[in-house]
């Protein structure tokens, strides 16, 4: 008879499982299957602290539409997709945070889910007025890596624009459960600051949200300020290549152009060019004619109205890789500006928040008493 095959340690194996790719996380599935101590080595709390920390940034496991619709990116299927009347707000470090309206229209309940468990949490109401308004959720611990944080406390910020073309703001704690005042900001000169539901960036201590004008939410100081964007159209905030504040808006027909918000030779702040893409180059199998990107797509929104949005345009942006969304008249496509790769991912749509999560399934833990 044949010598049996040589074992394997448990150091070499778990080096071998570590490489699976966190975007699939249905092969740690089907890697639990083969053999007992291979599950034991997934259901084990090092397994999971080493897996983390070997992909650093969390994958993109799916994507919220604002109207609260998951587009699943991987194999991951949620506990909780959204409900009926939700409206997608922002989606951050493992949870998505929704707003619902009344039916009379006269109050909005916030709503922070975690989509793999289904486990919610509402977040009282701030303000009476609703219909200019924007907010974010964000993991409240300092010097949280964010790979695995859904299950601590969180932050709720939220900025408001009153027809006075005056803003405001608080920010909300789980911990505490209680409001927090934002100084305001007055904007005479501007037509609008913030539309319903704008997106959001965080860097470093301080959240982004992006409207006719950008607001500035200082989370240590709670102080709110607001400049203007590189371009008076609809585009979206990212991180620029050297990690400070960046914008993208589709310019001049196919052309995706990139600024970053530098400092100048005098000191203050504006926007440089960085890089122009030909969308023709990106996305080569979008019929990108003229005649398409003339078009415009009518989008119904949260409380009934109806908006007009370019076609194509910037729709999303994934905080910590390089990552966007650009929707065409034909569908939307999730786009690496580093790799040039690009893939569509779903049929059109005005904002998509990506959830970014480490998603390893839950297994009965083996003979040695590790959970998760």
């Amino acid at each position: 008879m044949p010598p049996p095959p040589p074992v394997l340690l448990d150091e070499l194996i778990e080096e071998v499982l570590l490489r699976i790719p966190p975007d699939e996380p249905a092969r740690l599935f089907r890697a639990s299957a083969v053999c007992k101590p291979w599950r034991r080595i997934l259901a084990g709390r090092r397994f999971r602290r080493r897996y983390r920390e070997f992909h650093g940034t969390p994958p993109i496991l799916g994507l919220f539409h604002q109207r609260v619709r998951f587009v699943p990116t991987s194999a991951l299927r949620p506990a909780h997709s959204g409900l009926p009347d939700w409206f997608a707000m922002d989606c951050r470090h493992g949870r998505a945070l929704f707003a619902h309206i009344a039916n009379d229209e006269s109050t909005l309940d916030l709503i922070v889910l975690d989509p793999v468990t289904g486990h919610q949490r509402r977040v009282p109401w701030p303000h009476d007025d609703w219909t200019k308004c924007s907010a974010a959720v964000l993991c409240a611990a300092q010097g949280c890596d964010h790979h695995s944080c859904q299950d601590g406390h969180f932050l709720v910020a939220f900025v408001v624009t009153k027809k006075k073309k005056v803003s405001l703001g608080w920010l909300y704690s789980s911990e505490t459960r209680v409001w927090s005042n934002l100084t305001s900001v007055h904007h005479p000169n501007v037509k609008f600051t913030n539309d319903f539901g704008a997106s959001s960036v965080l860097l470093g201590d301080a959240l982004y949200f992006n409207g006719g004008r950008i607001m500035e939410c200082q989370l240590g100081t709670l102080r709110l300020s607001s400049f203007e964007k590189p371009i008076d159209r609809y585009g979206i905030l990212m991180t620029a290549e050297d990690g400070g504040l960046g914008f993208a808006a589709v310019v001049d027909v196919t052309n995706l152009t990139l600024w970053s918000r530098e400092a100048g030779p005098e000191g203050a702040m504006g926007w440089t060019p960085l890089r122009v893409i030909d969308l023709k180059m990106l996305l080569p199998d979008v019929d990108l004619s003229i005649r398409s990107f003339e078009t415009t797509e009518y989008i119904p929104t949260f409380g009934g109205a109806i908006y007009e949005f370019p076609c194509p345009r910037v729709s999303g942006f994934a905080e910590g890789t390089h990552v966007i969304f650009v929707t065409t008249s034909v569908g939307s496509y999730m786009v690496d500006l580093k790799t040039g790769r690009a893939s569509k991912v779903s049929d059109p749509g005005r904002q998509f928040f990506p959830f970014m999560s480490f998603y390893i399934p839950a297994m009965e833990a083996a003979s040695t008493g590790e959970g998760q």
